[in-house]
């Protein structure tokens, strides 16, 4: 089914406030009387269903639908349910958790949310039978629901409460509601469903009824048991990613743990289960939670491995990559950024599946290029970029994240102009040319907004907005304060600088010629400004007119010369000084960084296009504080929010954007256009590593890049390029090749 079809069903709902938790169940019987050629059931459940026809599930897939800005989209799911109806009586039921539809958190508005309401369903199920007749059984008044089903209580952050006792149900008719402010549009990105399962690495008796259960890396989904409590016995499960001292889980809320007064009033990520005195399978089915660790309390009968089964659970993203190099370190880091990418693949990228569950895009834009090499990519962007379109179209601008209530809706550039940056690489990665054009006028718009307001600020952006958020602070165990030291001034007008080329880029490949000129247009007035407000002749360096200290922070911030240097700010003349003083404060500081998400994106970029390999593989391979092999030799398994042993979340992937250059430099693969029908693979030979195999998956085949430097002091080259794309392929040592070739695998070996 595509983006026409009309539902025939009405919108039901439950009496029910929007302060009752507990999960309706809805139900319709029917009689199949012929022989059935097929069974479609199209549904949408706010906030998340579950189905099932005759007691089955129709599929594998959990927690649907996706979120999206409820007052402009709502999702369907379609299931082909033709082998779970049977000839004669059949049953439909569904049950309803509230997720962000009908969420009580204030802390980013959910619970003032516009569209918040008790949940709701409408649902078809369209039966063809093979005597050529159809019948379509659809949902109204004359359905049935109850409230007395075993969720007594469920959210998205709080977690659930599961009465196992509850086995008799009180049924009354469903009641006709509004429907949703949303459009109603298929769901067409992959779906949430176990994708990972699980042994315990190890489980420990605490003390009397105690279980600390620990998982072998960081998890986002949940755990399910196999217990068989006694009649009446309320065991609680509750998920961490970090232990206190005593070796208890730190527990998050009732002002414990980071951001604790954020729910002053429950713990989040926590479930209960009240037993019925009979074995069950023991597991959430309306909120997710991200751990290292669960801890369950008040369980009077013993638990082993063979009880526990613990599941990922995030969308079923393709992967479509795969890295291998000399360094085992570097290959570890690979494997954590790809880890905490699926874990913050929520049917949207989150930036934490513990905190905040939110679709921040300033965590988006950092990771973009890792993500686009990783993954098949093409619906579930779309997806997200269509969320960022809804809320300009809802806001007149893209908030800080997305989807969003009326919250974080101030322009914030360094976060919001991913916007663009997502059409430009649905375009390159994807060729999704068509999606593209039709969000043209708002991009536009969105551009000329950013335009608007430079020209009023004589062409720079101020203070105001999001930055180089989360530098180190100097101390590896230290207090974290998360701002911008230097303010949002270069970084602000940085990033607008960018997008404005890349929104000209978007016009061209579209046809857009009368824009171009105002697009170039305004880069140059931004181009000049930018250099004569913060260029320092005299030092040779970039840097704003504000400062805030914040632990030991120097005010040479990295970033604000990072981000010329890889936007092409920096007339040619400046180029070798700024990237000299970039790398001398790189040395002074022992071989690390000192950047937050916003510079840490670039600073193997620009190292390694100006010359300064050898610095960049000292920085990548560092292994003390700050930098990411710091976060492995604490034991890391995922990649942190911080560069601090104190940091809030383990398992947040803006910091981990060094996975870009991977395969853009250490495999050289760049220029992708056009869906991969054209690029160039120039791999960096010099990078420091002695061996790099890299293949993509492309939609004409596998893409490989693949070198080893040899014992004669020889490096040898393999590349397949797919059929029917072509590549430049540029291999630069002591000497320099250059070619033009079409799909097929070639070799080469050449001096070291």
């Amino acid at each position: 089914m595509g983006d026409e079809y009309i539902f025939m069903g009405k919108w039901i709902g439950a009496d029910m406030t929007v302060e009752d938790r507990r999960a309706p169940i809805f139900k319709k019987s029917f009689t199949v009387k012929n022989e059935i050629n097929k069974a479609e059931m199209l549904i949408c459940g706010l906030g998340l269903f579950e189905l099932k026809i005759n007691g089955k599930l129709p599929d594998d897939t959990v927690l649907n639908p996706a979120h999206t800005q409820y007052n402009r989209t709502v999702l369907y799911r379609c299931f082909d349910i033709s082998g779970l109806l049977v000839f004669g009586e059949n049953e439909i039921t569904v049950e309803l958790g509230h997720s962000f539809f009908n969420e009580t958190t204030n802390v980013w508005n959910w619970d003032k949310a516009s569209w918040r309401s008790s949940p709701k369903l409408i649902a078809d199920l369209n039966i063809t039978f093979k005597n050529g007749e159809s019948e379509s059984i659809c949902t109204d008044e004359n359905w049935e629901y109850t409230l007395d089903g075993q969720i007594t209580k469920n959210s998205i952050y709080y977690g659930e409460v599961h009465d196992l006792r509850k086995n008799k149900f009180k049924w009354g008719k469903a009641i006709l509601v509004d429907s949703p402010e949303g459009e109603l549009k298929p769901q067409n990105m992959p779906p949430i469903r176990r994708i990972g399962e699980f042994k315990p690495e190890k489980i420990e008796k605490l003390c009397d009824g105690t279980y600390l259960i620990t998982a072998p890396e960081m998890i986002t989904g949940w755990v399910k048991l196999n217990l068989c409590l006694p009649k009446d016995t309320e065991i609680k499960v509750v998920y961490s990613e970090k232990l206190k001292e005593e070796g208890f889980i730190q527990k998050i809320g009732k002002y414990e743990g980071h951001d604790g007064p954020w729910w002053p009033d429950e713990y989040i990520q926590q479930d209960t289960f009240i037993g019925n005195g009979e074995l069950c399978e023991l597991e959430p089915k309306f909120s997710y939670k991200g751990f290292r660790y669960i801890q369950i309390e008040n369980c009077p009968v013993k638990i082993t491995e063979d009880d526990i089964t613990i599941y990922r659970v995030a969308n079923d993203m393709e992967v479509i990559s795969a890295f291998q190099c000399s360094n085992e370190s570097v290959n570890k880091l690979h494997e954590i950024m790809q880890r905490t990418l699926f874990n913050n693949f929520q049917g949207k990228p989150t930036d934490t599946p513990v905190w905040e569950k939110n679709g921040w895009l300033g965590d988006f834009s950092c990771g973009l290029t890792s993500i686009m090499f990783n993954f098949q990519m093409a619906e579930y962007l779309k997806n997200f970029v269509g969320v960022m379109n809804d809320c300009f179209e809802a806001y007149a601008n893209v908030p800080v994240m997305v989807p969003a209530a009326e919250w974080g809706i101030d322009n914030s550039p360094v976060w919001n102009t991913v916007y663009v940056f997502s059409c430009e690489a649905l375009l390159d990665y994807c060729n999704e040319k068509e999606y593209v054009k039709t969000l043209y006028p708002n991009l536009k718009q969105f551009a000329l907004n950013d335009i608007e307001a430079l020209e009023n600020q004589g062409w720079v952006w101020g203070h105001r907005g999001l930055a180089d958020w989360l530098s180190p602070m100097g101390e590896a165990d230290g207090e974290i304060d998360p701002g911008s030291s230097e303010g949002c001034e270069i970084c602000g007008t940085a990033f607008i600088y960018k997008m404005l080329l890349s929104i000209t880029r978007i016009a061209e490949i579209l046809g857009k010629t009368e824009d171009i000129k105002l697009y170039k247009n305004a880069c140059e007035n931004i181009y000049k400004a930018f250099n004569e407000k913060f260029y320092n002749s005299e030092k040779q360096i970039y840097e704003t007119t504000f400062w805030d200290q914040k632990g030991h922070r120097t005010k040479y911030r990295q970033t604000s010369n990072l981000l010329p240097l890889a936007f092409g700010m920096v007339p040619e003349e400046n180029k070798k000084a700024v990237s000299e003083n970039l790398v001398n404060d790189i040395i002074n500081k022992d071989y690390h960084f000192d950047t937050g998400c916003t510079g840490v994106k670039f600073i193997l970029p620009v190292l390694y296009d100006n010359g300064y390999s050898d610095v960049a593989y000292k920085v990548l391979t560092q292994k003390t504080y700050p930098s990411w092999c710091f976060w492995l030799e604490n034991g890391a398994t995922s990649a942190w929010e911080s560069w601090e042993t104190t940091t809030r979340s383990q398992d947040h992937y803006f910091l981990g954007s060094y996975d870009e250059a991977y395969f853009t430099h250490f495999a050289g693969v760049k220029d992708v256009r056009d869906g991969y029908k054209s690029f160039t693979i120039e791999p960096q030979l010099d990078c420091g590593l002695e061996y790099v195999n890299v293949s993509v998956k492309t939609p004409f085949g596998k893409l490989v890049s693949d070198w080893k430097i040899n014992n004669d002091n020889t490096i040898t080259v393999k590349i397949t390029i797919p059929q029917e794309t072509k590549a430049k392929v540029i291999l630069s040592a002591k000497e320099r090749i250059e070619e033009n070739l079409g799909g097929g695998e070639y070799e080469w070996t050449i001096k070291k």
